[in-house]
């Protein structure tokens, strides 16, 4: 929304993380703390236990109402509030102008990559939305008494609900090219680096052609290397009086 704004700290980052978990947390404790283990005999030989809801009087207004505030504050709340606001990053992004100058073939792409970032706002809120009803839906409509408890139906709600999280990823990895960039960068760093090739050690005389092939009396000029004495050769040193016009070859 904001390009020219800098960037959240790593400090503030970390403080976001911390009161959401905090919340979370504390959102959650009225369910661990109205639980009540209850030890029963199931059979002759077998005894079982089971960990059932154990609010206080009215239970079953106490367990309706508090239900009722899980679904708002977890599941309306959030969907109304992610809603919100891609809906306000999906309008200022189709409606923002390219600054300057573009080509058609330019603003074809640029639409396409809006396009692209509009599919994926959209789909993360459809998944969390999908997701979470069924979970949410069951657990009022079971503390409303309107239907009997079933833990198969449940296990398989509860998974489906927290099965959304593993889909962001995959999600953003497919439309945001910048995610694919950085989660290439972050999986190349735990691959080994190439070894390196042995290089030659480079010649002390560098190469050289003659600038006039042939002298005035029509014979050739020797080799650019007869030009310069041995001792200049070994010791890689040239005494520019000593030798003929030459052009060095890179």
């Amino acid at each position: 929304m904001h390009p020219l704004k800098p960037r959240i700290s790593i400090t503030k980052g970390l403080i976001h993380i911390a009161v959401i978990w905090t919340m979370a947390t504390f959102f959650s404790l009225p369910h661990a703390i109205c639980q009540k283990l209850f030890t029963f005999k199931y059979s002759e030989d077998i005894v079982r236990s089971l960990c059932l809801p154990d609010f206080p009087e009215p239970a079953d207004l106490f367990w309706k109402y508090l239900d009722l505030a899980t679904f708002i504050l977890l599941y309306i709340l959030p969907l109304l509030i992610i809603s919100v606001a891609y809906a306000r990053v999906a309008k200022k992004l189709w409606l923002g102008n390219t600054i300057g100058d573009v080509t058609t073939e330019q603003y074809l792409a640029l639409r396409r990559k809006k396009k692209k970032t509009i599919k994926m706002l959209m789909l993360v809120v459809v998944l969390f939305a999908l997701c979470w009803f069924p979970l949410n839906c069951y657990v009022l409509l079971l503390s409303s008494k309107v239907i009997h408890t079933n833990n198969a139906l449940y296990f398989a709600f509860h998974w489906f609900a927290m099965s959304s999280t593993c889909y962001n990823p995959f999600i953003y990895c497919w439309l945001n090219e910048n995610f694919r960039v950085e989660l290439k960068a972050l999986l190349s760093m735990f691959q080994r680096p190439p070894k390196p090739q042995e290089e030659q050690p480079p010649s002390p005389v560098p190469s050289f052609r003659v600038a006039w092939t042939e002298k005035s009396n029509g014979r050739r000029a020797p080799l650019a290397n007869n030009l310069l004495p041995s001792p200049q050769l070994q010791s890689g040193k040239t005494d520019l009086l000593s030798v003929e016009p030459i052009v060095a070859v890179s």
